[in-house]
């Protein structure tokens, strides 16, 4: 029996493939770290931001 995946849906594409073996380094690639809302969409969002814990309080670069 193999142990059930890690959900990984909040994640993003960096995050979620530098959870796999040999990809470490990609995760600090990552830069989806404040919401981004869809224009005159009243709260929708054109892409949430990364739902992984490490770099919750990590500060973008401006």
């Amino acid at each position: 029996m193999t142990a059930p995946a890690a959900d990984t849906s909040t994640l993003s594409a960096e995050c979620a493939l530098g959870q796999q073996r040999g990809y470490g380094g990609v995760h600090d690639m990552c830069r989806q770290t404040e919401d981004i809302p869809l224009p005159h969409g009243h709260g929708l969002l054109l892409q949430p931001r990364c739902g992984c814990i490490c770099h919750r309080y990590r500060k973008t670069d401006t």
